[in-house]
């Protein structure tokens, strides 16, 4: 960390730059400038690369901001504070999150959303309060931010309602998980949807998000989790996270989802499906969009159970996606609909709740994590998340830098491994300070990372992991299913009208791919 010198003036540091839309991001000195009022600098200790970082790196039309510093699932050390700044203070272990919580507006003080009044979400490329950047490279030209954190950097400056504390206890290569994608899918079963004890839940996705909303599912007792995907090597993935059933709708290419689970409840004795139907007992309680993918939602909507079944909407569909659904069916059949924006959490008081089940060794971040490489192979990552190809191996860099403080960059592939599968958890109570049971089957919050191999070995174990299925992103998430088949009168609108009181209009390009096997992760090693 910079001497006490450096408070309060501008630092000179490493950062990944993408220049322009789809070509190689840059690694080049940057100037970080100092806090202002109401804003952090941190030192970077960890960040992954998530798919939404490629989308917004490949943008050639608007909203495309260039040259940029992408990244925004992170975890750091506070290096100083802006003008009168008290909440945070220098040494701090912290995460910063692209999701505002002021924690003073109407919204923040309500438990019923997560969505800040204050500094509501948009695709914004400065900071939130004044639009100006902290940014500059070598000639003096201002570079732009990326979703409130850009981590691609040694340090970063954000808004302290972008920012909340962590414990130090948990490593920053399993934290960083929680800035943005394992949250989003644990706390869409939790929080959202509330999953209680001895429910059935459809899972549609099982890309990183649907494992994780799988792995709240667990923490809450449901008693089924059934996983819906076209490639069937996620089922044994998934497993691990919980997952009880699988189903392939390939394996019966003539139907759309909804009408294979519908055969579950209506032609039990017929179906060669009838374990579903048992499963569910007429739909499932909670259904999980995790593709982004209108014509899925309502495949999701179908299929949940009438009187009480609720359908969350995870994934994000283009901006003109139109869902369309029977009114009849919302009319009466009691079943709701609602989006989740980052797993309707509170970034300053649930996070911490997330950490502590870590801790306490519940909730399974360990098996997100795979593989390492270094930070100057940054471009190498981003074609292995466009390829779907993981490559196990842990390499370094020497930043030039005589202090024994400063440390190597390094980046990390996170995915989910193989494993046996779990027992459930006992029920989980919706309070925030609810203590989960323990569980004895889990592995220690302290093992080290995972090991390095041999650059020489990496071809071999990377087309074992294709082999095996289990890090391959699903190259058909985008072929659209089957439509549901809807009543006369139909209720027609745009996913930024039906969503807008639960989640933040966003576009394909804006924040979530849900369709992940596996995440990229820079880490600072010592």
């Amino acid at each position: 960390m910079p001497s006490s010198s450096s408070i309060g003036k501008p630092i000179v540091c490493k950062a990944a730059v993408a220049r322009e839309a789809g070509t190689p991001l840059v690694i080049e000195e940057v100037t970080v400038a100092a806090p202002k009022s109401n804003e952090v600098r941190i030192k970077i200790l960890c960040t992954s690369l998530c798919h939404s970082d490629l989308t917004l790196w490949s943008l050639k039309d608007p909203p495309r901001f260039f040259p940029r510093i992408l990244g925004h699932e992170a975890v750091g050390i506070v290096e100083s504070v802006g003008e009168g700044v008290e909440e945070f203070a220098e040494g701090d272990f912290v995460m910063p999150v692209f999701l505002a919580n002021c924690g003073e507006c109407t919204d923040c003080k309500s438990k019923k959303s997560n969505l800040c009044t204050t500094l509501p979400f948009k695709l914004s490329s400065m900071m939130p309060r004044d639009e100006t950047s902290r940014f500059t490279d070598s000639k003096g030209e201002f570079l732009y931010h990326s979703l409130h954190v850009s981590s691609f950097t040694e340090y970063t400056v954000v808004d302290i309602a972008h920012v909340t504390k962590v414990d130090p206890r948990i490593p920053p290569n399993r934290a960083c998980l929680l800035s943005c994608g394992v949250s989003t899918g644990v706390g869409a079963a939790w929080k959202t949807a509330q999953v209680d004890e001895g429910s059935t839940v459809a899972i549609f996705g099982l890309g990183a998000i649907g494992l994780a909303v799988a792995e709240g599912a667990r923490l809450c007792g449901a008693t089924k989790i059934i996983g819906v995907d076209v490639n069937p090597a996620k089922f044994e993935t998934g497993k691990k996270f919980g997952l009880t059933h699988f189903v392939n709708p390939k394996e019966n290419a003539t139907k759309s989802v909804s009408e294979i689970v519908n055969s579950f409840i209506h032609y039990k004795s017929n179906s060669k499906y009838n374990v579903i139907n048992e499963m569910t007992d007429g739909g499932a309680d909670f259904c999980f969009e995790c593709v982004g993918m209108a014509s899925l939602v309502e495949e999701a909507f179908a299929c949940c159970r009438k009187g009480w079944g609720k359908t969350v909407v995870l994934g994000v569909d283009k901006p003109n996606s139109k869902l369309t659904l029977s009114s009849h069916d919302v009319l009466h059949n009691g079943k709701i609909l609602t989006g989740s924006l980052f797993g309707g959490l509170k970034a300053k008081t649930d996070i911490s709740t997330l950490v502590k089940w870590y801790l306490d060794k519940k909730l399974r971040l360990d098996d997100f994590v795979t593989h390492e490489m270094k930070f100057e192979e940054i471009n190498k990552a981003f074609e292995l998340l466009i390829e779907g190809k993981c490559l196990r191996f842990r390499s370094r860099i020497e930043r030039e830098s005589s202090s024994s403080e400063d440390q190597d960059l390094q980046m990390t592939v996170l995915g989910a491994r193989h494993s046996q599968p779990l027992q459930r958890m006992p029920p989980l109570s919706h309070s925030h300070n609810s203590p989960l049971q323990r569980r004895e089957d889990r592995v220690s919050p302290q093992e080290p990372p995972v090991a390095a191999i041999p650059l020489t070995s990496v071809p071999y174990r990377a087309a074992a992991a294709v082999k095996a299925g289990v890090f391959a992103i699903n190259s058909e998430h985008n072929a659209e299913p089957s439509t549901s088949i809807v009543g006369p009168n139909v209720l027609t609108a745009s996913d930024e009208e039906l969503l807008r009181s639960s989640v933040s209009f966003l576009s394909a390009f804006e924040l979530f791919c849900f369709n992940l096997e596996f995440r990229l992760n820079l880490q600072l090693v010592k």
